[in-house]
């Protein structure tokens, strides 16, 4: 079928940031793994999706090329046994409850000690697991062709908003500078 690689790996995590290479002399703890360098839509049947690895989830730039290129649904999986029993797991959770919004499509979750969840293209939550329980369970997805602005034009919208008030805040300060003068 195909072959998906994790392209953005977690920093000290899953590999050293160049400046930071003495740290693999502190510790062996630290992984160096090697990044996947393109975005996969995998066929299954007549249909098509894109699985985004744990970090992923946390670029909505990245993740809605999945949906770009195809994919009619979308599979997290993740391993948030990082983050023990703090709120990051709800965060986690919450930003790929985003990623689904922002592509109108279905995620299906599944983490290792995290929030194994059913995500409608809407965000909502259809169905959890329970937590710290090995588990599993039926549920239902449909595929979605249609793509959403976001998914064809990405993040031009923001970047025009943050220029434009910066615009705005730049002629402000120099009406401002006028004014004193």
């Amino acid at each position: 079928m195909g072959r998906y690689d994790k392209v953005h790996l977690v920093p000290f995590g899953e590999f050293v940031p160049w400046p930071f290479g003495f740290a693999n002399k502190i510790s062996t703890e630290i992984g160096d793994f090697k990044p996947g360098d393109k975005v996969v839509v995998l066929p299954v049947g007549d249909h098509r999706i894109g699985t985004f690895i744990c970090y992923e989830s946390v670029f909505p730039n990245f993740v809605r090329q999945f949906a770009a290129n195809g994919a009619e649904l979308l599979i997290n999986i993740s391993n948030d046994s990082w983050f023990d029993k703090s709120a990051a797991r709800q965060q986690h959770l919450k930003i790929v409850r985003m990623r689904a919004a922002e592509n109108r499509r279905w995620v299906l979750r599944s983490t290792n000690d995290g929030i194994t969840a059913t995500i409608d293209p809407a965000g909502r939550l259809l169905g959890t697991l329970p937590e710290y329980v090995e588990s599993a369970s039926r549920t239902g997805y449909s595929y979605v062709k249609e793509t959403t602005f976001y998914t064809r034009h990405g993040d031009w919208f923001p970047l025009l908003c943050a220029i434009g008030s910066a615009g705005i805040l730049g002629y402000a300060w120099w009406q401002s500078k006028n004014l004193d003068t």
